[in-house]
């Protein structure tokens, strides 16, 4: 479970590079649902079913629906820099992906070395989750999702506009 965990790691921090390095925004949200993708397997992993579903259902799914949709819509036009700036673009590319990939490697190091031998994650009850959000997070969920239809009403409005 362990190396699988890690594997998942190791690729959503890969896909999340991919995200932040993208040149084209559909890539780079392409990139994200695989991120999301990861984070619901290590959900699984921990034995936290409910909210791996949770984060493929909302996240991989609705949000990433919604984030695509606005890209379409926006239609970004690519223009292409200089060639300075692609070559340090990628040597600033190249220096923060060895420098993450050295903080990533040296967390995990840190965070198993520090684990004791045998050491069982916990399954999160899905009561508690859902008495939680209904509850104490009522009014941040909520908030939330205005913030996300107030963006999309923003972006159809820039798109309308040209």
């Amino acid at each position: 479970m362990e190396l699988i965990y890690s594997i998942l790691a190791v690729v959503a921090v890969i896909s999340a590079a991919f995200v932040a390095f993208s040149r084209k925004a559909v890539y780079g949200a392409l990139s994200l649902v695989v991120t999301m993708l990861c984070l619901a397997g290590i959900f699984l992993v921990i034995q936290s079913p409910f909210v791996a579903m949770i984060q493929i259902l909302v996240y991989a799914g609705a949000i990433m629906v919604l984030f695509l949709y606005v890209i379409m819509l926006l239609n970004p036009r690519q223009t292409d820099p200089p060639a300075e700036a692609v070559i340090a673009r990628r040597g600033t590319a190249i220096l923060l992906v060895v420098f993450f990939l050295a903080l990533t490697i040296g967390f995990i190091w840190r965070v198993y070395s520090a684990l004791p031998r045998g050491f069982q994650f916990k399954a999160v009850a899905v009561k508690a989750i859902a008495k939680a959000l209904l509850t104490d997070y009522l009014l941040p969920f909520e908030l939330t999702s205005v913030l996300l239809l107030v963006a999309i009403v923003g972006a159809v409005l820039i798109a309308k506009r040209n």
